[in-house]
């Protein structure tokens, strides 16, 4: 006879262990108070060499990874340029880079969508991408740094997932999918908006509670000051691997032909009914609608052969979480990470191995796949951001911080 005590007391001890490894693998990928003291120097750098070529009013906003708190030890630095109204050029930015010591490998990109300026800080080794013009990506930041200090459970989630789909070759040029780091984690807080007790709200609720004249830099810290404003939602009680597990299986299952993932909307919605709307009309074989443009597709590049190979990768990581937790595998977090599952052939319920059969997400918690919920406590530790923060204020050099620190964290 199956013994249900034993089986719930080994999940237990598994499901513990997994995010205990979890919390592990964050800290040791996480930037350091080191690394953000560094990154504003770089702040300063770019600051002081436009000065000296004669942009006194200039500002550097440092925004994405580096500002969200979801970033790496080796991920690049973006930086928003603020030429206070000046209409220069990328090429005139770079030539103008190239003339001083402090940054190498300079690049111009004008024809981009969004015209940047790729460079090499010479001291640190950090590429820097620098931007003008196009302030959506501070909104970004700022909503995903929201959501990281919404619930304690989104940003560990957000780290792994976008770990995950790095090791498995998903992210960036060269990999198989080319999926972004910031569709990645645009389609986690799609995922928590979504399930049926919702962790996190919608865009289009929190600009309710916003002032219409907000900065985008100061957006994060608005809606955590007015967050009881919102509408409440139901109590959430998965634990950090029940989400991780369910975010694979959403994934895997997803009709991604059918429908968009809105993170505006906070569910997904089909694509005829945006067409009618008005707002997006796409033809990719995956539509990710970036919350703050919504006529922008973030996904847009991905082709049919992309999308079934991401599937098969959901599949894979959402058997392998289930056979951890199940203890049917004794292997531990680097087994999901590090070990890819080819598909030498088509695999019957791998809906990456059959795109003509498209399946529908199952929602499940804990309970779909073991005898019973389990509740464990969550692991809290303050992230290097926040240390990092805490460390300037305690040491009372507010003032003594570039102009956009004082202003994204509201000092005069």
């Amino acid at each position: 006879m199956y013994d249900h005590d034993k089986f719930n007391v080994q999940h237990i001890l598994n499901k513990q262990d997994l995010v205990n490894q979890i919390i592990d693998l964050v800290k040791e990928k996480e930037l350091k108070v080191d690394d953000y003291e560094e990154r504003v120097l770089i702040c300063d750098d770019i600051q002081e060499v436009l000065i000296e070529a004669g942009y006194t009013s200039c500002l550097v906003y440092p925004y994405g990874s580096t500002i969200n708190s979801v970033g790496f030890t080796d991920s690049d630095l973006d930086l928003y340029l603020d030429l206070q109204l000046s209409q220069d050029t990328t090429l005139k930015i770079a030539k103008i880079l190239e003339n001083c010591s402090q940054f190498v490998d300079i690049e111009a990109v004008p024809n981009a969508r969004v015209p940047i300026v790729k460079a090499v800080h010479f001291l640190s080794g950090i590429k820097c991408d620098i931007s003008f013009g196009h302030k959506a990506s501070l909104w970004n930041t700022e909503f995903i740094r929201f959501c990281c200090l919404y619930d304690p459970r989104v940003r560990p989630l957000i780290m792994l997932v976008r770990y995950w789909g790095r090791v498995q070759g998903l992210v960036g040029r060269d990999g198989k999918v080319r999926l972004s780091n910031y569709a990645l984690t645009l389609m986690v807080i799609a995922y928590l908006q979504q399930i049926p007790c919702p962790i996190l709200h919608s865009v289009q609720e929190l600009l309710t509670i916003t002032d219409v004249d907000i900065h985008p830099s100061s957006f994060c810290s608005l809606l955590l000051a007015k967050q009881d404003k919102l509408p409440p939602l139901l109590k959430n009680t998965d634990s950090l691997t029940d989400l991780l597990m369910g975010f694979f299986n959403h994934y895997h299952g997803y009709d991604y032909g059918k429908n968009v993932i809105s993170i505006f909307l906070g569910r997904t919605i089909d694509r005829e009914q945006l067409i009618l709307g008005n707002n997006y009309r796409s033809t990719k074989p995956v539509c990710l609608q970036d919350p703050f443009e919504l006529n922008f597709n973030i996904c847009r590049n991905m082709n049919t052969k992309a999308l079934g190979a991401m599937k098969c990768s959901f599949y894979d990581a959402f058997k392998k979480t289930r056979n951890l937790l199940s203890g049917e595998e004794c292997d531990s977090l680097a087994a999901l990470l590090l070990i890819p599952s080819p598909h030498p052939s088509p695999l019957p319920d791998c809906s990456g191995c059959h795109p003509s059969h498209p399946t529908q997400p199952q929602w499940m918690n804990a309970s779909t796949y073991y005898p019973q919920p389990m509740k464990i406590p969550q692991c809290q530790y303050i992230p290097a951001i926040q240390e990092y923060n805490l460390q300037v204020l305690r040491c009372s050099v507010a003032q003594e911080m570039p102009p956009w620190w004082r202003k994204w964290r509201g000092f005069p």
